[in-house]
């Protein structure tokens, strides 16, 4: 036993005299008020201690050696280690401890919780690793932490607020608290990991707080003392600290404080999962009872083989030496050959520069194969100046290519990804040879392979921490949005409009094996993968207006459940629910929910990409499962590529955000470095068929931005304007601009997919949305405020004002639920500062800045309803809730009556269709529509059963035509009203038909029917 470890259990000293025989003062009297706790609580073995540190708060306290200790940073954990205070010291994270289910029968965490910024998977797996009943102390920061600083009283007491609240905000980061809360949230979160709270209190006194703080300021000697000599104390003798010890002996002895600086709780685990939060009245400790525990502290009972944690034995031998990097050595190796690689590297780039040259001095030139040599001659010289070292560093930084012997024999599969990705492409890449089965197996093959080859190779068991309250809100909120989606989806919108039907077209053309690659392209070249999905209820129900319909309300169901569980994990569950509730309602998301088009998929592969992203870019490097999510990021990014919208906009957004992030997190980028690198290999295998598709058809790629962009080489609209306008190109731009920016706020749509008559935002959410979008402009140093405003924004320019006729709502339905989180962060941010206005001037300040966790981390509770924190959410709620209602009943009042949905022609076609699909018997028509409307209109070949054209089904060019030979006795003549008079001549020549009109939304009548049944 060593002389730190004996020292609990051979010492005279009181705990006060203990701790500032060892520590910094300001630290010692915290330490030694909260030591005392541990002789009033039974902690039976085997114990854990969750947050172990240095070990030096056991050392002072227990007489007797834990079960186990855990902790993420290595230095503190290796004064643990050799102490041996523990049985087992191990480095792992709060959230994924290496130990069995029920091992312990009791846990502590003393001031560790406050640190963790994502504490609810630590409180559940602390929960896990104990046995039912086990007790669980802990000790924290309370709410009343930063009202007592007297720094902050300082700056009231002089007129300076906009200072308090900044001290407030510079001793939470220098005491580097992630929570300061009071015991009621505490309770929630215990009861949502499954405890029950036994007692608590709060303790520390303003007073005894404000001498820590002072201490804050006398502990910067002992600071550089332990640099140089590796002790806090280097005098740790009664004569030289009585000063000190009698300053601080008051706060030790007073009584505790029910309004107190911090809070002890103990905690019991009574089951495996979630239970309804309750919080007893406070049963304070005396000080007498706790100083008699002291007195009478017995020897502990002899800790039997059986308690030892039950953990594998690859984490025993982690536990006992730390993971280093690599060291890379200023002076290079010696080398005793020349080194034929870069000789390789250097005759690669010239030779692939020479047949660039050589491919456009050819007659003709060939531009594209001269641009991927020149690309491969770049590759080859960068790679080349890396190995030799000439590129520009970072002084400090040595970039090296591994050596191949080092990399992980995994990773080499990563070139078997790539290949499989590459042959899935080829075998669909034939005209009357596709294989669309084995591609698409080939791909998720690939996908697989590359998956296994990045990941980092340690073995970790994954959970999702994802509490049962937030799985059921995430459920319920997709229920509900699915029945709203679902209401009446035949008939409203009322019509199929000829988007749908042309993709509705290409949805049969996948059944009958016309359209056989799923790495390919439509109509309009939209990528087919999604086309593959939509055709599954095609052939399940028919071609039909509700199977083609019937995708779309469950992929906008899940974007909603995707909004509230991403924008909790990034601003808070309330921030979370407030969008999923406005995107639930949002008439303009709701419309394309139950639209029979792929746009609705951009919102959500969208939000799925950029949410990763932003998640795994929180996350520390080192964090559990961080490659494991990086490389879902990865996955979801490369599925954008099989979007129309969002394979334009995301790499632009994609782009600016990584450029953003480089000039304002550069010491971020070096430790995620090696997980970007890893989910942008994922990216670029799960969407290289679609990019070698796109390789090979560059024409079809740029088809859409050719005949619908406005700049030079396109359709020149920018330029032509500017001519007829007089005005400057920079000018006309900012006009297209504002009018594709405004669409949410006030500019009429111009889609025929959709046209309400009203912005695609009602008045609440636009004005909450800009007020979002200037908070995420001042908040741009923070990455996931970067994204949410690159979202939108890039949407606007890229798929707006870069293109004709804008605004166009099926363009923009992408950036929905980064509108309702940006209106979401606004309304959680004006509630925080208006609960900072009404405080009473007599109470303590808090700035409206420190208030932003509380609510924006408030939840729902039976319990807790008469706070302030919670009126102010409920508020909030109710206030989210009318804006949802005011659009559904937009949607399904108003909008159902008075649009401008589709056109005349979408109306007759979807009408015609109705009409002869009634009729009972073989029919043959003909239609009186050219040149107005022709057989081929989509609507009608994708939902006419019992009629082909040219087989029973005519278009009747002009009156001179001769009408082509029925195939049936009953023969149907439809008329436009622009060709009604020709309906004499029909009449004459078959006067026993019957005469009747149907009459529509866009006209009365649509068209005019002549049936002649036999």
């Amino acid at each position: 036993m060593n002389e730190t470890q004996r020292f609990a259990s051979t010492t005279d000293d009181d705990l006060l005299w203990r701790q500032l025989k060892t520590i910094p003062a300001f630290r010692a009297i915290l330490r030694a008020v909260e030591a005392r706790f541990y002789f009033g609580v039974d902690l039976p073995e085997p114990t854990l201690d969750v947050g172990c540190g240095d070990g030096h708060f056991s050392r002072m306290v227990f007489d007797r050696k834990l079960s186990a200790g855990i902790d993420p940073w290595w230095n503190p954990l290796k004064k643990s280690q050799k102490s041996d205070m523990y049985e087992l010291a191990t480095q792992a994270m709060g959230d994924e401890l290496p130990f069995a289910d029920g091992h312990f029968a009791s846990a502590f965490s003393n001031s560790v919780l406050e640190h963790i910024p994502d504490i609810q998977p630590v409180l559940n797996e602390t929960n896990r690793a104990l046995q039912m009943n086990g007790r669980f102390l802990i000790t924290v920061p309370s709410h009343n932490f930063t009202n007592y600083l007297g720094g902050a009283a300082l700056f009231q007491r002089l007129g300076l607020p906009g200072a308090a609240a900044w001290y407030q905000r510079a001793f939470n980061k220098i005491s580097r608290h992630a929570h300061t809360d009071s015991a009621e949230v505490w309770a929630e979160r215990l009861a949502e990991a499954g405890f029950g709270i036994e007692r608590w209190q709060y303790y520390f006194s303003k007073s005894a707080l404000r001498a820590l703080e002072k201490g804050h300021v006398q502990g910067l000697p002992s600071a550089i003392i332990h640099a140089l000599t590796g002790h806090w104390i280097v005098a740790p003798w009664a004569s030289s600290l009585r000063r000190t010890e009698k300053w601080l002996r008051p706060f030790y002895d007073e009584p505790f404080d029910p309004e107190g600086a911090y809070l002890l709780i103990v905690a019991r685990k009574l089951a495996n999962d979630s239970i309804p939060s309750h919080l007893p009245p406070a049963r304070p400790f005396q000080i007498e009872e706790l100083e008699a525990a002291v007195v009478g502290q017995r020897q502990p009972d002899p800790v039997p083989e059986t308690s030892l944690p039950i953990v594998p034995e690859s984490v025993r031998e982690t536990a006992v030496f730390p993971q280093l990097e690599p060291i890379v050595s200023d002076t290079p190796p010696d080398r005793t050959g020349p080194n034929w690689l870069n000789i390789l590297l250097g005759i690669l780039s010239l030779l692939a520069a020479m047949l660039g040259q050589s491919a456009l001095l050819s007659d003709p030139p060939n531009i594209a194969s001269g641009r991927q040599w020149f690309l491969y001659s770049g590759i080859s010289l960068f790679l080349l100046l890396w190995r030799s070292k000439m590129a520009t560093r970072r002084k400090g930084r040595k970039w090296q290519l591994p050596n191949l012997p080092t990399i992980p024999r995994r990773r080499w599969f990563y070139l078997l990804g790539l290949l499989l990705a590459l042959f899935a492409q080829r075998v669909v890449g034939t005209p009357g040879s596709e294989q669309p089965t084995f591609a698409l197996l080939l791909w998720f093959g690939a996908a697989a392979v590359s998956f296994y080859a990045w990941q980092d190779g340690n073995r970790e068991n994954s959970k999702l921490f994802i509490s049962r309250r937030t799985m059921v809100t995430a459920v319920a909120l997709f229920i509900v949005a699915l029945v709203m989606r679902l209401v009446n989806l035949s008939t409203h919108p009322f019509i199929l409009n000829g988007i749908e039907a042309s993709l509705g077209l290409n949805t049969v053309q996948i059944i009958e094996g016309q359209l056989q690659n799923p790495f390919g392209t439509g109509w309009l070249t939209n990528p087919t993968l999604l086309l593959y999905l939509m055709a599954i209820p095609v052939r399940i129900l028919g071609p039909t207006v509700l199977a083609i319909r019937i995708l779309s309300p469950f992929v906008g169901a899940a974007t909603v459940a995707a909004t509230y569980l991403i924008g909790k994990r990034l601003f808070g569950n309330l921030v979370g629910l407030l969008a999923a509730i406005l995107l639930l309602g949002s008439h303009f998301h709701l419309h394309y929910s139950r639209m029979g088009m792929s746009n609705i998929w951009d919102g959500l592969l969208v939000l799925l990409a950029v949410g990763a992203v932003a998640i795994a870019w929180q996350r520390p490097s080192s964090a559990p499962h961080q490659r494991t999510l990086w490389l879902w990021a990865g996955v979801l990014v490369g599925l954008n590529a099989y979007a129309f919208t969002s394979s334009r906009v995301l790499p632009f957004i994609l782009a600016i955000w990584f450029g953003l992030t480089l000039l304002f997190e550069w010491p971020a980028v070096r430790k995620q470095g090696r997980h970007l690198l890893a989910g942008a290999s994922l990216a670029l295998v799960v969407a290289l068929p679609m990019l070698i598709f796109y390789n090979n058809n560059l024409v079809i790629f740029t088809e859409r931005a050719n005949a619908l962009g406005i700049l030079a080489g396109q359709t020149n609209w920018l330029a032509d304007e500017a001519g007829r306008t007089g005005l400057t190109q920079t000018a006309v731009f900012w006009q297209q601009f504002w009018q594709s920016a405004l669409a949410f706020n006030g500019i009429p749509d111009n889609s025929p997919a959709y046209r309400p008559l009203v912005p695609l935002l009602s008045f609440g959410p636009a004005v909450l949305m800009l007020l979002g979008f200037f908070l995420s402009a001042f908040r741009l140093r923070q990455s996931r405020y970067r994204l949410l405003l690159l979202w939108p924004l890039l949407t606007v320019i890229v798929a707006g004002a870069l293109l004709l006729d804008s605004p166009q709502s099926h363009r923009l339905v992408m950036a929905t639920p980064a509108l309702a989180l940006l209106a979401a962060v606004a309304l959680v941010t004006l509630g925080n500062l208006i609960l900072a206005a009404l405080r009473s001037p007599n109470q303590t300040q808090l700035s409206a800045e420190a208030a932003v966790p509380a609510l924006s981390q408030w939840r729902v509770s039976v319990t807790q309803w008469r706070t302030p924190l919670a009126k102010a959410g409920l508020v909030l709620l109710a206030l989210v809730f009318l804006f949802s209602l005011n659009d559904l009943a937009f949607y399904y009042g108003r909008f159902s009556i008075n649009h401008q949905f589709a056109d005349s022609n979408t109306e007759v076609a979807h009408e015609l269709a109705t009409t002869l699909n009634s009729l009972d018997g073989e029919w043959t028509a003909y239609l009186y529509g050219p040149p107005i409307l022709y057989i081929d209109f989509p609507t009608l070949p994708f939902l006419l059963t019992d009629f082909q054209a040219g087989v029973n089904l005519f278009n009747v060019e002009s009156p001179d035509a001769q009408l082509a030979p029925a195939a049936t006795v009953n023969q149907i003549f439809i008329f436009l009203p622009q060709r009604e008079a020709e309906l004499a001549a029909v009449q004459a020549q078959f006067p026993s038909g019957e005469r009747r009109q149907v009459d529509g939304y866009y006209a009365s009548p649509l068209f005019i029917i002549y049936e002649l049944r036999q």
